[in-house]
């Protein structure tokens, strides 16, 4: 896809040492510029396997022959190596079995070189004693083995084959006579069924002899007119079933002699052509035809014949390159239909085969080995949905578009021909234009202008465009969230679906490459189309903006950081900048002066990660091929050329993709036969690396017995960077150049078993990463029996929806439990769609997971998939952990959840929640906890996930705790800034379109407030989340405020009336001697009746406090019933008298209540109209007696004690 330009801040870390690293290969041809090519039974199969040169060791011209096992019907296995050495341009090559052992032998020349029966070969020697072999090497003797025949001084001889390998001279053929040149033909001339001997060059020999058989030959016989110097070549010129002769180098040019069927022979006629490399019948017509040598092109042309009443050029294929070798023959029954194919090699880097399909034609070139052949477009995308980042090529001399499989680490699969035979295809573009979640390929060429994935690479359907156009730059041109595609005078609308409807735009017909990008600010994209600014209102109306230039290589991006467009040139020569004032008017400057060279390609990208785009560019001249990279000095300004790769091969495009899955975006370069790419440094730093491990056997040692432990915390004095060991138990601690201590935070019922549990390393230049800092871990004498039970949503529970639950049992302890089980209990409007692992029992509500043990630091996880009902529905959920060993189960629960129809996938949340809008917690809290939900709700899975978590001054961050997470953490840090960074890497996220349930992912942590934090501090929270290089999700933020109830009192004032107010607070509960009164609630309370009265008191964070007891004394009693008392004395020490003005009975109720209501003594009436209050336990206060009979009250009176 053309790159739109979005402007966004890509995440950056310190730099301090970077660079490109050594090249390395993700795909190679086969062969290197292969001149020639031959074909033979290497492995004795029966079948014949084509071989190619491949040129070895730069351009010093060693050659290696590479040969490819024929599988049968045209199928060919992977290259294998036969030699490697030295062979002259001019040397006769040829595969013959020599030992008779049935595999082909290699003959170079002379010399021969045995194959030990797998492809590989080893030198024996010249075959000829005395030298000048035909290499005919034909069965001349009936034997069964390879024969020969040999020059003498005066004479031709029979070179005999014991059947070993070994030669030996036997009886001459013709007479005497000088012989300064042999060449040799071998065909039943005669007609009998022997095959018999023609002999050209120039000697005394030259005729053909009629085989005897039994490896004897008659006398010379002289064809008329064929004569020396000649070479001679058997073929069925004339199409009537016999062997003719054809003559190369005589008097009149080469003519070929018709044969009567019986070996006498007539001047047939002469043939336009010299001597070629194949002579057979390639069209499979009945008679022979000629290849024809194509010079400086890479061109396959037969020279086809007509019975010999005429010859004519045929273009079997036109390929666009020059080449100094031009384009090489040979012959062979690839397919196994007895018909012989033509085989073709090219310094284009083109090797393969044309069958011959025996009705005249020639079919299109088939491969049989793996070439680039022009690499010319490369572009990266996710092509078998497998989570890792695949490639594409457009191989422009190839006529090929093929895809490679990313291993995930960088490596590559063998090369995947998506469409051939696409003459000058030189795009390869990637994007899902039909929203299917597979990545489509869109090409220059008409027939294939749209390649859609149907399933993950494995095929592909070749579609066009309405009016068989091609897209020049994918991009979302009305803003309806699909692709549409610019042609050239028209633009293709995406219906979302892959259909398409062309609109023609006058304004789209310049030539040029087409970039994308908004260049007048107004939200809509534009579009550079060869140096030629043209707007777009969004709706596909175009206006050109005058006064557009014509550019060679260029690409878009801000420049100067000023959140516009700009557009940079590369020029032979010359990097131009072109700085947009943000409405589209350009000013241009010269940025750097560069190397000689035409320039092959430009890209603009952060490569150091300081938020500024640089560039990168490729160059040839003549045989310099080089990359480079300038950096963006952040105001516009570039600096000097940094070479990349000197070697870089026609380097014909590059993009920058993360390769190897390490979250940071490689160099990736497509050359003219290979695809090379170099990890980028600049990220790296100098690092302290090592892992923290249960040390089992106390040797301080990491055993593979050992058990590496995940997120302890390390720290290191080089700076004040905290990391904790990933989900591996490996940490990477970023540092500089000097001498560092590293040490381990670990739990306390823990010891480290390292002495002295301190490293320490040097790191320099030279070696700047110190491994292997590893610290042992054995649990102290102390038992602890720590284990912690999680619980976390993917996501709210949402009505009719499914959701994922993780539970996470842990130990962090040092004690195991022995025999022990969890059990999950799932109630409500609720479906249980899945579990995993599947329980070891149910019952009813209940689920079981039976645990033999869990050891130290170790954990089991359980997923769950529920779907809620209806809006409103009600769930919960609960589990419990508990052992044989164990005295006191683990318990928790999710509490009861409503189901709600919106909710963002992306968020954080604190527990506790606290109290209010202010998340009022208690100021002593041990911990906050936090998750970070997150899910990928994008359009392709998520290779890596980063979440940048900024935590609050007044929390610890040498606490951070890691509870839990639903994917394998990667790297865990907590910088300067209390930034922490947790990261997901090689995630394969899949986004919530393919796969609701697993696009959600979260990190549960704990964490301690700074200890001595004073009342009312405030602690906030939020997370940025990265979904790869996108633009990070912001998550709400959390707010906990740490409270000091302690601070808070409440307290009661008379406002006279018998109407009592209460200090401001939130809420209020008022008590009459103890008791709730019902409904009394608000700030102020009208007592009706005399008692003691508190008020119970809310803070706006949650605080509650009691008032001191209040006395309200109501001295006159309205009921008719009243009852009349006095004290005497009052106050009193000992003892005091309660006269009252009628007898009570033992229904009549005294009771002593003091200040707080609470009721100290309760007397009965004894029949007389008096009674005796003793002191007793009453200390020295204020108390009240109180009369009632059948709860209704009569009479209250206050009485001091002193």
């Amino acid at each position: 896809m053309c790159r739109t330009l979005s402007l966004f801040l890509i995440l950056s870390t310190s730099l301090i040492f970077g660079q490109f690293g050594p090249v390395q290969i993700a795909f190679e041809s086969d062969v290197a510029y292969p001149s020639k090519t031959l074909a033979g039974d290497v492995d004795g199969d029966g079948l014949v396997d084509p071989i190619t040169y491949s040129l070895v060791g730069g351009y010093t011209y060693g050659t290696q022959l590479t040969w490819y096992r024929n599988l049968g019907t045209g199928a060919f296995a992977p290259k294998q190596v036969m030699f490697t050495g030295n062979i002259a341009n001019n040397a006769s090559v040829l595969i013959r079995d020599m030992d008779d052992d049935g595999d082909g032998d290699l003959v170079i020349d002379g010399s021969w070189y045995s194959n030990d029966g797998t492809g590989a070969v080893a030198l024996v020697g010249a075959f000829s004693p005395n030298g000048g072999a035909a290499l005919l090497l034909e069965d001349l003797d009936g034997d069964g083995d390879i024969d020969d025949l040999v020059r003498t001084a005066n004479g031709v001889t029979i070179l005999l084959n014991n059947g070993f390998g070994t030669f030996s001279e036997g009886a001459a053929l013709g007479p005497t006579g000088t012989n300064t040149t042999l060449s040799a033909s071998y065909a039943d001339v005669n007609g009998d069924g022997l095959a018999d001997l023609i002999i050209g060059g120039d000697n005394a020999q030259v005729g053909w002899y009629a085989n005897l058989g039994s490896g004897t030959y008659g006398p010379q016989q002289v064809i008329i007119d064929l004569v020396s110097p000649t070479k001679t070549f058997c073929g069925d010129v004339d199409g009537d079933g016999d062997a003719d002769v054809i003559g190369f180098g005589l008097p009149g040019g080469t003519v070929w002699f018709a044969n009567n069927g019986l070996g006498a022979f007539s001047i047939g006629d002469t043939i336009p052509y010299g001597y070629p490399q194949v002579i057979a019948d390639v069209d499979g017509d009945g008679d022979v035809d000629f290849s024809v040598t194509s010079g400086t092109s890479c061109d396959v042309k037969i020279l086809l014949n007509d019975n010999g009443a005429s010859w004519t050029i045929v273009n079997v294929e036109m390929v666009s390159g020059y080449n100094l070798v031009g384009t090489s023959y040979s012959i062979g029954d690839l397919n196994g239909d007895g018909r012989m194919d033509l085989l073709a090699s090219s310094g284009m880097d083109i090797a393969g085969w044309f069958e011959n399909l025996g009705n005249g034609t020639i079919g299109a070139r088939k491969r049989f080995c793996q070439t680039m052949a022009g690499g010319y477009d490369l572009s990266g995308a996710d092509i078998d949905l497998d989570g890792d980042l695949d490639l594409v090529t457009a191989s422009y001399y190839g006529d090929w578009v093929s895809w490679y499989a990313n291993n995930g680490d960088g490596t590559f699969g063998r090369q995947q021909i998506v469409v051939e035979d696409r003459d000058k295809v030189s795009v390869s573009r990637t994007a899902d234009l039909n929203y299917d979640g597979l990545p489509d390929i869109i090409t220059n060429v008409a027939s294939c202008a749209i390649i859609w994935n149907n399933n993950g690479g494995s095929s592909w359907t070749v579609g066009t465009l309405p009016d068989l156009g091609s897209s020049r730059c994918e991009v979302d041109l009305d803003a309806d969230g699909d692709l549409d595609l610019i042609g050239t005078g028209s633009w293709y609308e995406n219906n979302g679906s892959g259909d398409f409807t062309v609109h023609a735009a006058i304004e789209l017909a310049l030539t040029g490459d087409v970039k994308a990008g908004d260049m007048n600010g107004d939200g809509a994209i534009d579009l550079v189309i060869g140096g030629t600014i043209v707007l777009s209102d969004g709706v596909g109306i175009f206006t050109t903006v005058p006064g557009g230039i014509s550019l060679d290589e260029f690409a878009l991006g801000d420049l100067d950081g000023d959140m516009d467009v700009d557009i940079l040139e590369y020029r032979y020569g010359y990097l131009v900048g072109y700085y947009n004032n943000g409405v589209g008017n350009m000013t241009s400057d010269t940025l750097s002066t560069t190397p000689p060279g035409m320039p092959r390609t430009l890209i603009l990208e952060d490569i150091n990660g300081d938020s500024y785009l640089d560039a990168i560019w490729a160059l040839s001249n003549g045989y310099t091929h080089q990359t480079y990279y300038n950096l963006n000095l952040g105001n516009g300004q570039l600096s000097g050329n940094s070479l990349i790769d000197p070697t870089a091969e026609s380097a014909a495009a590059m993009i920058y993709a993360d390769l190897n899955n390490d979250a940071v975006p490689d160099l990736v370069t497509v050359r003219f036969r290979s695809i090379s790419w170099q990890q980028n440094h600049f990220y790296d730093a100098y690092r302290l690396r090592g892992s923290v491990f249960l040390d089992f056997d106390v040797d301080a040692m990491l055993d593979p017995t050992d058990q590496k432990v995940p997120y302890q915390l390390v720290k290191t004095d080089a700076n004040n960077i905290l990391v904790w060991t990933n989900s591996f138990g490996d940490y990477d601690l970023p540092a500089d150049t000097g001498t560092w201590n590293v040490w381990t935070t670990h739990p306390p019922i823990y010891a480290v078993t390292n002495n002295p549990d301190t490293l320490s390393a040097t790191l320099t230049n030279a070696l700047p990463i110190a491994a292997d800092l590893d610290f042992g871990l054995a649990p102290s004498a102390t038992a602890d029996t720590s284990i912690d039970l999680s619980i976390t949503t993917g996501g709210a529970w949402s009505c009719n929806r499914e959701v994922g639950i993780w539970l996470d049992l842990r130990n962090t302890g040092t004690f195991i439990p022995q025999n022990g089980y969890i059990d999950v209990e799932i109630l409500g409007t609720i479906t249980v769609d899945d579990l995993y692992p599947a329980p070891d029992s149910t019952s009813g509500d209940h689920y079981y997971w039976n645990i033999d043990s869990l050891g130290w630091f170790q954990h089991f996880a359980i997923g769950i998939a529920v779907t809620l009902g209806p809006i409103g529905s009600s769930s919960s959920l609960t589990a419990t952990f508990n052992a044989g060993n164990m005295t006191t189960p683990v318990f928790t629960n999710t509490g009861g959840f409503i189901g709600t129809c919106a909710y963002d996938p992306n968020d954080k949340l604190v527990t506790p929640q606290g109290y209010g809008p202010a998340g009022a917690v208690p100021v002593d809290i041990d911990w906050l906890e936090y998750t970070i939900r997150f899910q990928n709700t994008g359009t392709d899975t998520a290779f890596t996930v980063v979440l940048l978590d900024s935590l609050d001054l007044d929390v610890d961050p040498n606490s951070l705790d890691i509870i839990s997470a639903s994917h394998s953490l990667t790297h865990i840090q907590v910088d300067a800034d209390h930034v922490a960074q947790f990261r997901f890497q090689q995630i394969l996220l899949p986004d919530s379109n393919v796969n609701e349930l697993a696009s959600h992912g979260y990190i549960k942590y704990r964490i301690k407030p700074n200890e001595g934090s004073p009342h009312l501090t405030e602690i906030t929270n939020t997370a940025a989340i990265y979904f790869d290089l996108n633009e990070p999700v912001i998550t709400n933020t959390t707010l906990n405020t740490l409270v000091d109830c302690n601070l808070f009192t409440a307290s009661v004032t008379d406002l006279g009336g018998s109407v009592l107010e209460a200090n401001a607070s939130e809420s209020y509960q008022w008590f009459m001697n103890g008791a709730i009164v019902t409904d009394a609630t608000e700030q102020q309370f009208t007592a009706t009746e005399k008692g003691m009265y508190t008020v119970q008191a809310t803070s706006e964070y949650g605080c509650v406090a009691v008032s001191d007891p209040y006395q309200v004394i109501i001295t006159h009693i309205t009921d008719h019933d009243q009852l009349g008392v006095t004290v005497t004395p009052n106050p009193f020490n000992t003892r005091t008298r309660l006269d009252f003005n009628e007898v009570l009975t033992k229904d009549h109720m005294i009771e002593v209540i003091d200040v707080s209501g609470r009721t100290l003594r309760t007397l009965q009436g004894n029949g007389t109209s008096a009674l005796i209050l003793e002191r007793g336990e009453l200390s020295v206060g204020l108390y009240m007696v109180r009369i009632s009979k059948a709860e209704k009250l009569l009479s209250a009176v206050s009485v001091a004690v002193e």
